[in-house]
């Protein structure tokens, strides 16, 4: 064998290694990433279905931490003792409307924040549930408003703005089954 064809097996089975290596780069590269964010996703995340219709998606991927909250996000906090005694034990999940120096307004049967008004309901007023006042979001605190006009968020007394100290996490909806169709599955 001559060396000219010693070297270009040489070199041949050097480029084969080299794009091995390449290709092994690529598939390291995309998984400690997604290794990554999963392993932090279970320490300080969770899953919450929503069994209710005041918000739009069935489900949501909340953290723990680092809570950054900004306007859009959803944020998810104690519920409140107004509510039922059986849905105490569930924390309520809505999307912050107002950040620190926001103006909240409330006029007649309506509460405003940066141009987003909920109409308080009648039923809920009737029973005693008194809106929120007219005020100035100071630091530390959130309005939050559900996605549907009759559920009970900021606009009201009994929940008001959510003190910073009092979210339990911060999340993004998830596209998932609603839990309707998850336990038809079952049965």
């Amino acid at each position: 064998m001559s060396d000219l064809n010693l070297a270009q097996r040489f070199f041949q089975g050097n480029r084969k290694a080299q794009a091995k290596r390449g290709r092994n780069r690529i598939l390291i590269a995309l998984f400690v990433p997604v290794f990554l964010i999963t392993m932090y996703g279970l320490a300080f995340g969770t899953v919450v279905l929503n069994g209710t219709t005041s918000l739009p998606d069935n489900a949501y991927f909340m953290l723990r931490w680092p809570k950054i909250v900004f306007e859009g996000s959803y944020v998810a906090f104690e519920s409140p003792a107004a509510v039922d005694e059986r849905f105490r034990e569930f924390s309520f999940i809505k999307r912050v409307a107002g950040m620190p120096g926001d103006r909240v307004i409330t006029s007649g049967n309506r509460v405003c924040v940066n141009n987003r008004c909920r109409v308080l309901q009648d039923s809920l007023v009737e029973r005693g549930i008194l809106p929120t006042q007219s005020q100035i979001l100071e630091r530390g605190q959130f309005m939050v408003f559900a996605d549907a006009e009759d559920s009970l968020d900021s606009r009201y007394a009994v929940i008001g703005p959510i003190r910073f100290d009092k979210i339990e996490a911060v999340g993004f909806p998830i596209p998932f089954p609603h839990w309707k169709e998850i336990q038809a599955w079952f049965h």
